[in-house]
Order: C-alpha cells, then sequence, then structure tokens
C-alpha cells in the first residue's frame, strides 16, 4: 500500500530536474492527443483463423508519446496492448474461432529498457519478462536480438524456453559448450513449430 502511494505520488511529477547536458525529462501524457483521429468505419470481421501480429517493438512499452499525426494512433502502451489481446481472445473464444498472436522479432535496440545495461547486465533481459506475460503463440527471432552474444544467449537459455517450442529460429544458430566443453551450433530457438489450435 505505502509503494502504491508513493508511486501515485512520484507519478503527479511531471518535470524532473535537468542533466548536466541541459535537456530535461520532462514526460507529456497522453491527454494532449487531439481528438481527430478517425475511427474505425465499419466492424471487425472475423474468419476461422485470425492474427495478431506484432513485429519491431524494440522496447517502446511505453508506446509513441508524440501528438502529431499520426503518431496518436500508436499510442497504445504494453499494459493497453496487453489488455486489448485478452479482451480479442475472449471474443475470439465467444464466436468459436481461433486468434493467434504473432511476433516476428526485433524487441531489442530502442529505449533505455531494452539497451545500455551496466557492465555485467544483459540488454532487455528485464522487458522480456514483459514479453513474456503475453499470451503469444508463435515467435520468431529478430535481427536486433543477434548483435551482441550475450543477448542471444540470453534469449537462448531464459527467453526461449518459456514459450515452450513455439519461439522459431529456422536458421539462427547460437555456438555453446556441449557438456565435454567442445563448441557445438545450436539452434537459438526450434527450426519449427506444429500445434493444434482450439
Amino acid at each position: 500500500m505505502k509503494t502504491a502511494a508513493v508511486i501515485q505520488g512520484l507519478s503527479v511529477i511531471t518535470a524532473t530536474y535537468a542533466c548536466a547536458d541541459g535537456h530535461d525529462h520532462t514526460y507529456a501524457r497522453r491527454s494532449n492527443v487531439p481528438s481527430t483521429i478517425t475511427p474505425p468505419s465499419r466492424p471487425l470481421q472475423w474468419g476461422d483463423i485470425n492474427i495478431i501480429h506484432t513485429t519491431d517493438s524494440h522496447g517502446w512499452l511505453l508506446g509513441h508519446q508524440k501528438s502529431s499525426f499520426p503518431e496518436p494512433n500508436y499510442s497504445g502502451d504494453f499494459g493497453e496492448f496487453a489488455s486489448f489481446v485478452a479482451h480479442m481472445k475472449e471474443l475470439a473464444i465467444k464466436k468459436d474461432v481461433d486468434l493467434l498472436l504473432v511476433d516476428s522479432g526485433d524487441l531489442h535496440d530502442g529505449t533505455g529498457l531494452t539497451d545500455g545495461f551496466p557492465p555485467g547486465g544483459v540488454d532487455a533481459h528485464d522487458a522480456n519478462e514483459f514479453f513474456s506475460e503475453l499470451p503469444y503463440d508463435l515467435l520468431a527471432i529478430g535481427n536486433h536480438e543477434l548483435y551482441i552474444y550475450a543477448n542471444t544467449l540470453d534469449m537462448h537459455l531464459n527467453f526461449v524456453p518459456k514459450f515452450k517450442g513455439r519461439y522459431l529460429s529456422s536458421n539462427v544458430n547460437i555456438t555453446l559448450p556441449d557438456k565435454d566443453g567442445n563448441l557445438v551450433s545450436v539452434p537459438v530457438g526450434e527450426r519449427y513449430a506444429k500445434f493444434k489450435t482450439r
């Protein structure tokens, strides 16, 4: 309860002191989003198989914060996206259709939440905890998960297993020592996935 009160108290602070290089860290709330965004013009058409696809999120867990067009269209944060997915999954069950959540990679490299950890840390390890909470049916590796060996190793050891065979890397290997200390090349994820939908 005290933690919630502290967080609420901190959230009302709209500006912080400037850094030594002169810029400030003011966080603009999305309440200034113009109401000129055109709402959907027709109901969503559902099929037997439906897909929500994400790609190239690059650590943008807060969404896009600019108020200039077309940025407000993309202003949902990760929590809002998780809520949207849960709602859509419920609707799919009521309609007795399949809804797959698919990501095609590049979760890393874009914000301070996914890059630039201090020496000894691993980029995106903490942000991957958020991604792994979503009910992804299938994921694929992106090139940004490959640039730094420690990041790829962390994906292979800690992120990929959470998806129980649903993280694909059909042509991407990582070199690891085997039980005898010999270097071997193994897939980062699975080569393919075969599964039944609902």
